[in-house]
């Protein structure tokens, strides 16, 4: 069955690529991919092709592939930001403790490249400015690395405005310290250790008592009663007589 979106997305895909004067088969060899990959998008059979086939073939027009989920309206969104936003909360505290100014959500838009910090912070006696992303699952690294570094390029020119003109710099991602996002860090050890090569216990020492520059992964526990729900880490157990035999 072919579903409208599926429809919308390869009319959009061979949009771009006439448009950029590319045939099926030049997409297909920049992409990486078979001119039949190329041809089942366009057509919207997007059920045929795998997730990371249709994403090259994205990267490759330069068209944003995020993926949105929707469940029972907003709900499904309250559920994942209710684990977002414990993260949030703790996070703040620990800043707020040590001296930080802080601005949770802050939005900016510097000639047309837009987006938001999920904590922005300030260290005014070291005029140390401190960037964090959170995250209760880690997915997509690639896309998390690059949204990363576009705030670490954008940003700090962008809060001159605020009057805070740093003279070091912190990029941090906040992590939901659950098995899964331990591996995660783990197998994928090389690509953080170039470009947040910090764990928490340094990470937060340097919140204490920021230093120079640093980038860094800071775990934060998933504790029993707590707002931070993850269902990544949540087992699901019927009950014993709907258990399979």
């Amino acid at each position: 069955m072919r579903f409208v979106d599926d429809l919308k997305a390869g009319r959009l895909i061979r949009a771009v690529r006439v448009r950029l004067r590319l045939r099926q088969d030049d997409l297909g060899r920049i992409a990486g991919v078979h001119q039949r990959v190329v041809y089942l998008i366009e057509s919207g059979q997007l059920e045929r092709v795998s997730v990371r086939r249709f994403r090259r073939v994205c990267a490759a027009l330069q068209i944003d592939s995020s993926l949105e989920l929707r469940w029972r309206g907003g709900l499904g969104d309250r559920l994942v930001d209710a684990g977002h936003a414990g993260l949030v909360e703790t996070v703040l505290a620990e800043l707020v403790r040590a001296g930080w100014e802080t601005l949770p959500e802050h939005s900016f838009n510097v000639y047309g490249d837009r987006g938001s910090v999920d904590i922005l912070a300030w260290h005014a006696a070291t005029r140390t400015l401190l960037i964090i992303e959170v995250k209760t699952i880690l997915t997509d690294l690639q896309a998390t690395f690059i949204s990363l570094s576009r705030k670490v390029r954008v940003v700090p020119g962008d809060v001159e405005r605020l009057g805070w003109h740093r003279l070091a710099l912190g990029n941090v991602i906040v992590v939901a310290a659950t098995h899964g996002n331990r591996s995660t860090v783990a197998s994928h050890q090389a690509m953080f250790d170039a470009v947040l090569p910090s764990r928490t216990v340094d990470v937060k020492r340097w919140i204490r008592s920021p230093h120079g520059d640093l980038g860094g992964v800071w775990f934060v526990p998933v504790t029993p009663g707590s707002r931070l729900t993850n269902a990544a880490s949540t087992r699901v157990r019927l009950p014993h007589a709907q258990r399979m035999p």
